[in-house]
């Protein structure tokens, strides 16, 4: 029986700091977790980072990513090791992985099909990989680069990376046919609700149908600001799973080893391994190396069951990291909050908790120290009262931030409200009053807010939160300069149906690892009001706008169905049995309407990370004109 010890790395990078991703290469490749590993797996293009944007066109960029490659050699000595970056051969800058064999470039493999979809825009910077080969020289060396198989005594190795996983006509599917029985997929792949069983799908089915061992590495953390990579390393082979690596980690890098057996996977090729067509007349090249890979003593992997993935418990992992990364990036020390005592501020003010509890349960010590971390000023709140706010939601604030052990104050600002509406009464020359001038009256409160609470945020040293989230995107109900102002908008990527169902999920306790916050219950029953007309109005979110269940559906259909008023009425009609046609269709041209008109507000919201299966983001996600009919 040949065993042979696998592991593959999740990797936090930086884009441009190649210096530090070749820090964090390297300790991984020194880390005792992988002695006696043949072959090492790191994600795509972790030398430079993957979210350099146009930075890529810099040649110093993939100089200095060669120049690291370099210095990363000997410590890959009796090792198999694949490390992505860019590699310039003119006239075309390439995605390549970059193959290493016991401390040399056996070649480089250029991506073949570049994401171009959704947040992705590869194709900006990089031209498609190709089947053809030829030799690249580079420090006097002369590097084999194309499409290439590595032979490794009974091991046939091929790579591909990321995108080249998810197309129908698969890069391995050519592999496999050659003769290759381990395939290296190098991963960039950001995190998206349920995205995560999707790639699983993929692997399980690939390794099955393919007779081969899948082992796929991806990047963690939140990189360059607006995505945030979830890990989850896995090893596939024959249609079960190995192994699959911790998610969300907030360390530097994680290792997952795995044990396979290559007997086992020769069997099951030669029993069960199908043809099917291809084009001979472009066979892989297979470059033979003179190296074995050598067995290993370590206990064989059992095949373990599959889980589902908890949306709720996924989106609180995931952001609390994301909000972790952006902090330490941006060397700030915390969060400031204007604390409403609604469900979006109550939120965000959540997600610093749980983001200060994973620092101080998951970070070693020496990690810990880096940070230079007060924790016990890791969030400011702000409860900032006009006479149009209730007690309510001021005791709510209050409870819920003594509960998460923030840094509060509590401030009337109606004299300021009042100053500015004076002020302006005595230019135009007349009284303003709420029936004529309902517009600018709610307006000037949010707005006089943003000033105090950055003042706050400067004097701590620390980001501050943009509480909207998807619903007000879409339809523009945010006050711009007001509550839209901010570093960053934690819920910007899921629509308020998801974040009221999220803080229910939190005050029931279902989030072990903080357990039950008992202060969301006066937050959660509260119908979600903005508070910026007379208290005598009864002001609600959803009389302003519409149901929000009935919102989200509408906002689905628009943006990933790209049906128009007519195609999202027939699409709706026959399962909302509680409205009349007449009140479905004004539902759905007034969500049209405002979101057409609110284009320009979507481009100017804070830095939001990208969540659900689709966003708004105009950068990163969905691209719509400023004015249009």
């Amino acid at each position: 029986m040949k065993k042979i010890k696998i592991s593959t790395i999740s990797l936090k990078t930086t884009p441009l700091d190649i210096e530090g991703n070749r820090r964090n290469i390297i300790n991984a490749l020194q880390d005792k977790q992988v002695e006696n590993s043949g072959i090492i797996l790191f994600p795509e293009l972790c030398l430079t980072g993957y979210g350099c944007e146009d930075a890529f066109y810099n040649s110093h960029l993939w100089k200095d990513a060669m120049t690291s490659l370099i210095k990363i050699l000997p410590h890959t000595v009796g090792k198999f090791v694949v490390v992505g970056l860019p590699v310039f051969l003119s006239p075309y800058l390439y995605n390549c992985a970059a193959v290493i064999c016991d401390g040399k470039i056996a070649g480089f493999i250029p991506k073949q099909n570049l994401a171009n979809t959704g947040i992705h825009y590869e194709k900006r910077w990089f031209k498609e990989g190709f089947n053809e080969h030829e030799l690249v020289s580079y420090y006097d060396m002369h590097i084999p680069f194309g499409n290439y198989l590595f032979e490794l005594g009974d091991v046939i190795i091929g790579v591909e990376i990321c995108e080249d996983s998810w197309v129908m006509n698969r890069t391995s599917h050519l592999h496999s046919q050659n003769g290759a029985n381990i395939i290296l997929s190098s991963g960039a792949s950001h995190f998206s609700l349920g995205k995560h069983e999707i790639r699983r799908q993929i692997f399980l089915e690939s390794s099955r149908n393919q007779n081969n061992i899948f082992v796929y590495s991806n990047l963690n953390g939140n990189e360059a600001g607006k995505v945030v990579f979830d890990a989850g390393c896995m090893v596939c082979q024959n249609g079960e799973l190995l192994s699959e690596g911790k998610r969300y980690h907030m360390s530097d890098y994680e290792i997952l080893n795995t044990v396979v057996d290559i007997d086992l996977n020769h069997h099951n090729r030669s029993r069960y391994f199908r043809d099917s067509y291809y084009d001979k007349t472009k066979p892989i090249r297979i470059i033979q190396l003179e190296y074995e890979l050598e067995d290993t003593q370590e206990d064989l992997n059992r095949p373990i069951a599959v889980q589902d993935e908890d949306p709720f418990e996924a989106f609180s992992e995931v952001v609390s990291l994301g909000l972790f990364d952006y902090m330490r990036k941006t060397k700030t020390k915390g969060y400031t909050l204007s604390l409403s005592g609604g469900a979006d501020s109550a939120a965000c003010a959540c997600l610093a908790y749980i983001m200060k509890h994973r620092i101080e349960t998951e970070l070693m010590e020496s990690e810990k120290e880096k940070l230079k971390l007060d924790l016990s000023k890791y969030l400011c709140t702000i409860y900032q009262g006009t006479k149009n706010n209730s007690d309510t939601t001021k005791n709510a604030a209050a409870l819920l931030a003594k509960e998460l052990g923030a840094i509060h104050h509590d401030i009337e600002v109606d004299a300021q409200v009042e100053l500015i509406v004076k002020m302006m009464e005595n230019l135009l020359g007349y009284e303003l009053n709420w029936k004529d001038h309902d517009i600018p009256l709610q307006n000037v409160q949010a707005r006089v807010r943003s000033p105090n609470v950055w003042f706050l945020a400067n004097v701590h040293n620390h980001l501050l939160f943009s509480t909207g989230n998807r619903s007000e995107g879409s339809t523009g109900y945010m006050t711009m300069d007001g509550d839209s102002s901010g570093s960053v908008a934690p819920l910007a990527g899921v629509s308020k149906e998801f974040v009221l169902a999220w803080l229910r999920y939190l005050h029931e306790g279902k989030y072990k690892k903080i357990g039950k916050i008992e202060a969301l219950g006066s937050i959660i029953n509260l119908k979600p009001s903005a508070e910026l007309k007379p208290l005598s109005e009864a002001q609600e979110d959803e009389k302003d706008l519409m149901p929000y269940w009935l919102l989200q559906k509408i906002e689905y259909e628009f943006v990933v169905n790209g049906r128009n008023n007519r195609e999202i009425f027939e699409a709706l009609h026959p399962e909302i049995k509680n409205m009349s046609e007449l009140e479905l269709m004004k539902h759905i041209d007034r969500f049209i309407s405002l979101f057409k008109r609110s284009q320009w507000k979507r481009e100017r919201v804070p830095p939001s990370f990208h969540l659900d299966s689709y966003g708004l983001d105009p950068r990163y996600s969905y691209r719509f004109p400023i004015l249009s009919v």
